[in-house]
């Protein structure tokens, strides 16, 4: 009960409560003022408000990826993940895990559209109840992956020279992004309407896709990756891509 609540847990539960639920007029205003303002306000705002976000959402999230990395390795390890499997185990897979998780998460979005989306609500049926039902999905959405791939193709060569670049797309779609829609940018924030920025996603999608492959057939990383590998090596690596040579694999 608030009541018997302290005073820094009634702070932490309005922080918490102002990010989950429905921004009102004034917390509206607040963020359109920050994100339209100048870089620098950016800055300060992740350097002090935003500090501790990171260890916050390890914190949260933290155990829950790492089994996902162990559950992971183990379906690479079962040749799940190398594409081993004959479709019809693929399809029994992506059948039965859609079958069970799809009715859940309707059930659940409906509880909470039902609930008004509050702060409580938020956190019980989006962030607590799904966490059983989350594995299936993965594994149903691999499985699916796998057997639209497997076959090859311009597209798949396409999307897998993105994830060998993902770094690089990460941090360049980041920066990319953030120029649009900040104020040291065009500005866009808080202008676009839902479908609009479905048509900004597509295609920055068009874009990673467009670059990544005739980058990786030139040179041997993405620009990010040679940077991390040679830091993390504490050795430049080679950056253009020998002739002949073989691609480099994502993980090396």
């Amino acid at each position: 009960a608030s009541g018997n609540a302290s005073p820094e847990k009634l702070k932490e539960w309005a922080e918490f409560s102002r990010d989950m639920a429905v921004p009102s007029a004034a917390v509206l205003r607040e963020e359109m003022a920050l994100f339209l303002g100048p870089w620098t306000g950016m800055v300060e705002y992740q350097l002090t408000e935003r500090a501790f976000m990171p260890f916050f959402f390890s914190f949260i999230f933290g155990a829950e990826t790492l089994a996902y990395m162990l559950f992971g390795m183990a379906a690479l390890k079962s040749g799940f993940l190398t594409g081993a499997w004959d479709n019809a185990r693929y399809r029994r897979v992506a059948v039965t895990a859609l079958a069970v998780a799809i009715p859940v998460y309707m059930l659940l979005a409906a509880l909470l559209l039902a609930d008004g989306f509050s702060v409580p609500g938020i956190f019980t049926y989006s962030f607590t109840a799904t966490v059983p039902f989350r594995p299936l999905m993965l594994v149903a959405y691999a499985a699916l992956i796998i057997l639209a791939t497997r076959r090859g193709g311009w597209l798949v060569d396409r999307i897998a020279a993105t994830g060998r670049s993902a770094f690089s797309n990460y941090l360049g779609t980041s920066i990319l992004m953030t120029g649009l829609f900040y104020g040291w940018g065009l500005g866009w924030f808080g202008s676009l309407s839902r479908v609009e920025l479905w048509l900004v996603v597509a295609a920055m999608w068009l874009v990673m896709l467009a670059w990544s492959k005739p980058w990786l057939d030139r040179f041997a990383y993405g620009p990010l990756e040679w940077l991390w590998r040679s830091l993390a090596r504490w050795e430049i690596q080679p950056f253009r891509k020998r002739l002949g040579a073989a691609p480099a694999a994502a993980g090396a």
